[in-house]
């Protein structure tokens, strides 16, 4: 009995050692979670530090600071920050020179403490050593707790390409500072408000560059336009290329490279197949996200390489972005856009950019030397020679070409060179030389067709309508259109345009009239002019809607020419006559993705004003090739990205 009761003295001494060992460890293991939670609640505070720190960096280059004074604006975001270390230890600020893994000295993706700006790239690794509290039982003495991020700038652009020059080559005859940004005449819109009208494509220095001038004043929006481009209109009505294609500025990022058909290159998930709702969707949504993802464009040159060609999208789809231009933006902020020379081209295509009005002599006639230049350019695709040919108004009875008062017959007009091998690009020139008229000719405004005709690779012809003001005529118009090409799904069904009649000068005077040149495309519908008869004004203009019924016209695409022709206000009066042609596509589907804009380089424009139909913005920056430049910042958004 007594052995027993020794025995189990002996038990409760061995569980009170057992015990006393097992609260040991039960302890060790709260302090370590303790610690453990301490060290997570520090690294998120870090993490934090770090990302605020780098998005500050960021926004400073944004705007327009150097990288010495980014690198001092991550440091003051950092030093509020750390007051506040929830471990009660403030950290070391990052050192000046930075500190890598060992065995990646100068490695960015190795670093551990330090700041690195460079190039748009904005990366913030911080430390603290963090003391254990109850590690210390277990002969824990420290952790370094880290936290590192990084952002960067470029990219950003938006689904908008905006048009370099109007009317080229240029230059305005006695154009004169401060210009009065008429788009009827020569203008670079990458050039400052005051000087966008001297000069020509190629003779620049009469201009000076745009800059970001004082902040936006939204009460008077075009104010300061002695530092910025004028304000022109870059999505949506007016935002027309020079060549009539149905393009308002809303452009498909992610399908480039119009070299030849089926070498283009899709990103982000788009293919040949994408619908056209799907795509537009898409591009659009690039706005709404905060501006593309990538993969950017390389740096634009001339001429223009392939992968700087982008798909455009049809001038109907544009409301779309245009939506989310007005959600996300207002007037004053700034973007970033793509910049092409004025023309669409297609797979394989040509095209011919007119001139403005020639101006000629009246009676008793003349010669003019130099009737100033056209255009012709081509897209890579494109490999054959153009023969231009001059082609009379047949169906206007009193145009000097019809009458012989245009001396020179069927060639009235002498093109250098002819034929033309047209270039990328803007294109190549060709001089007018030669145009003569006689002692008998009537002062008036006609028009004559340019006629480009190429055998190679296949044969196409193309018209191009061109002015002539023959004598003194002061009173003029201008004719434009909502859209070049309107669809109609099936065979039957009715498109409209819109069309709009302004007078240059002093008022016109009498009414024009609206018509179409026949003959009409056979089984097209009815058509009609609401209304026929209009007398253009200045400002907005007057609109007349032309409604085509599509009948039981064949699939494809149809020509239609509109003539606006009236004896102006002159005394005496003048008969101004104007054609313009327009495109009716009909059952013709999905044509896939044949159209282009060749990217001649990036710049930042300042929103000036917006609706539902329009966005009017004017340069701040010129015309910069390279799309990481930094002096495209300031159209950027900072984005945290992944470490690697």
């Amino acid at each position: 009995m007594g052995a027993l009761r020794g025995e189990r003295r002996a038990d409760r001494g061995q569980v009170l050692v057992i015990f006393a060992l097992s609260i040991t460890v039960l302890f060790a293991a709260a302090g370590l979670a303790f610690d453990v939670g301490r060290f997570y609640s520090e690294k998120r505070f870090l993490q934090n530090s770090a990302d605020a720190a780098a998005l500050a960096a960021a926004n400073a280059l944004i705007r327009g600071e150097s990288n010495a004074q980014a690198d001092a604006r991550a440091r003051e975001v950092l030093t509020a920050n750390f007051a506040h270390s929830p471990s009660g230890v403030t950290p070391a600020m990052p050192p000046t020179t930075p500190v890598y893994e060992s065995g990646h000295a100068g490695d960015p993706n190795y670093l551990i403490n330090g700041i690195l700006i460079g190039g748009g790239d904005i990366r913030v690794a911080v430390q603290n050593p963090v003391g254990y509290t109850f590690g210390r039982i277990v002969g824990l003495d420290q952790n370094t707790i880290g936290g590192r991020a990084r952002v960067k700038t470029n990219g950003n652009i938006l689904p908008i390409a905006v048009r370099r020059y109007v009317n080229l080559p240029g230059p305005n005859a006695g154009a004169t500072s401060p210009c009065a940004e008429d788009q009827g005449e020569f203008m670079d819109f990458f050039a400052t408000g005051q000087t966008s009208c001297l000069g020509s494509e190629t003779s620049t220095s009469l201009r000076t560059e745009p800059s970001a001038g004082a902040n936006f004043d939204s009460t008077n929006p075009g104010s300061d336009s002695v530092n910025h481009g004028p304000v022109v209109a870059i999505l949506g009505q007016g935002a027309q290329p020079n060549n009539g294609a149905d393009f308002r500025g809303f452009i498909a990022l992610d399908i480039r490279n119009f070299q030849a058909a089926g070498t283009q290159l899709y990103y982000n998930g788009v293919t040949s197949s994408t619908g056209p709702n799907t795509l537009k969707a898409m591009e659009a949504n690039w706005v709404t996200i905060g501006g593309y993802p990538g993969p950017m464009f390389p740096a634009a040159i001339t001429p223009p390489d392939v992968n700087d060609q982008v798909a455009t999208m049809s001038g109907n789809s544009t409301g779309i972005v245009i939506d989310e231009v007005l959600a996300r933006f207002f007037p004053g902020d700034e973007i970033l856009i793509a910049v092409y020379p004025g023309n669409v081209m297609a797979i394989p295509d040509f095209s011919i950019t007119p001139p403005s009005t020639i101006a000629l002599p009246g009676p008793p006639g003349g010669t003019v030397a130099s009737a100033g230049s056209i255009k012709v350019s081509r897209n890579q695709a494109f490999s054959g020679q153009v023969a231009l040919s001059t082609l009379a108004d047949t169906l206007d009875p009193a145009n000097p070409m019809v009458l012989g008062t245009l001396a020179g017959g069927a060639t009235p007009v002498t093109y250098t060179p002819n034929p033309v091998t047209p270039s990328l690009g803007s294109g190549q020139t060709v001089t007018l030389s030669n145009v003569t008229t006689t002692a008998t000719v009537t002062a008036g405004i006609y028009t004559l067709w340019i006629q480009g005709q190429a055998g190679s690779p296949y044969l196409t012809t193309k018209w191009e309508p061109m002015s002539i003001k023959v004598g003194t005529v002061s009173r003029d118009f201008t004719m434009t259109a909502d859209a070049s090409v309107k669809a109609a799904a099936a065979v039957g069904n009715t498109v409209t345009f819109t069309l709009n009649l302004k007078r240059s000068g002093a008022a016109y005077g009498a009414n024009v009239n609206l018509s179409l040149d026949g003959p009409l495309p056979t089984g097209i519908g009815a058509t009609s002019f609401s209304p026929a008869a209009v007398t253009p004004t200045n400002g907005n203009g007057v609109n007349s809607t032309l409604t085509i019924n599509t009948g039981t016209m064949a699939p494809g695409r149809h020509r239609i020419v509109v003539r606006a022709t009236g004896m102006n206000g002159d005394s005496p009066a003048h008969k101004v006559t104007h054609l313009m042609q327009l495109w009716v596509d009909v059952a013709t589907g999905s044509s896939g993705h044949d159209e282009y804009v060749d990217i001649v380089g990036f710049a930042v424009m300042r929103i000036a004003s917006m609706d539902s139909n329009t966005v009017n913005a004017y340069a701040i920056t010129p015309v910069i090739a390279d799309p990481n430049d930094p002096r495209l910042r300031r159209g950027q958004v900072a984005r945290l990205v992944p470490w690697n």
